[in-house]
Formats: C-alpha cells, structure tokens, sequence
C-alpha cells in the first residue's frame, strides 16, 4: 500500500457513513481479482458481468452487516460466489464430456473477460481451464479461491460459509479430481 493510501478497513468505515469515492475505490481494489475468480465459476462472459455487479450492487447495499471479522477481499468474495451461484442455478447447464472439452480447448471460457487473451492460446493452460469447468461446482469454487485467488483455507471457509474441515476436503477432492483429469492418457 502505498503511503497515505487508506485501508480496505478505513474505506469501508467511510462509505457505511454514506461516502460514494471510498466505496468505488473499495470496487477499483477488488474488481479485477473477483472477476477472475467468477470467470473460472461461470461460464458466460454476460453471466461473469452481470454477478460482479451483483456483488457490488448488494456490497453497498449490505455494507451495515459488515463487521469487520472478515477481510474485505473475503467478504466481497462470499458475496460474488452467491452472486455466481444464483445465477449457475438460474441456467440449466448441460453435461458436458470432458474429452469434449478436451477437444474444443478453452473455447468456453469467455476470452473478453480474461486479462491476458494472448496467454489463453497456451495449450496446457487451456487444458487446466477446460478439466476445472469439468470439476463439480462445490469443488471448482473451493479450489478456484484456494489455487487461483490465494485465499488461505480459513478464508475459502469463510467466502463458502462451511466449516473449515468441510472447505479442506473441497479442495482436497477438487484437486484429486482435477489431477485424475489432467493426467495423460497413458498414466491412467
């Protein structure tokens, strides 16, 4: 941080007495990495947006309840996920085979959305992005704000709102899944 800059804990104390620039700023810190988490959760780029603004729209309007216990990376985390997860409930998702996803690639994870379009085109990291989308949703979350958003296990217990013993066995299982997935052929 740099000096003179006020903590998340600083801004959110402001916009709760109704200060609109510190709540923006709180959104400019943390909207990047929550749509990079949502991106790995959801598959439409549309569905992506519209449960990032979700999650501000109903941070903002939930500001009173935050109380702290929680960074506020968290706490936006939890509600993104519910945001996400209202909006995966909402579609009715296919089955899809993995072999297929294998076959396409990551053409179902929505490029417009990623920072970097050009690192997409690495065949290995198309590969993981196609076996986590396979990944059962319980896992693919708990794993996605463990391994790619650096969450600490209390945290990812914290953002899925389960015990801590219940968030390590989802990311246990999602990783021994996302391993069986990843191997070659030949190994299997």
């Amino acid at each position: 941080m740099a000096p003179g800059e006020r903590t998340d804990a600083e801004l959110v104390s402001l916009a709760q007495d109704g200060d609109v620039e510190a709540f923006a700023e709180i959104v400019r810190r943390h909207e990047r990495r929550l749509r990079l988490v949502l991106v790995r959760i959801l598959d439409d780029s549309r569905d992506v947006e519209e449960a990032v603004q979700d999650a501000f729209v109903q941070a903002w309007s939930n500001l009173d309840r935050y109380r702290g216990e929680a960074a506020v990376f968290t706490w936006l985390y939890r509600i993104g996920v519910n945001a996400a997860l209202a909006r995966a409930r909402r579609k009715q998702h296919d089955v899809v085979d993995v072999a297929v996803l294998e076959a396409e690639g990551a053409a179902h994870v929505p490029r417009d959305v990623l920072p970097e379009p050009a690192a997409e085109a690495d065949d290995e990291r198309a590969r993981v992005l196609a076996a986590l989308a396979a990944l059962p949703f319980d896992y693919r979350e708990a794993v996605v704000l463990r391994d790619l958003a650096g969450l600490s296990n209390d945290d990812v217990a914290a953002a899925l709102d389960v015990t801590l013993a219940a968030a390590k066995s989802r990311i246990h299982r999602g990783r021994l899944q996302l391993r069986a997935l990843l191997e070659p052929e030949e190994e299997r």
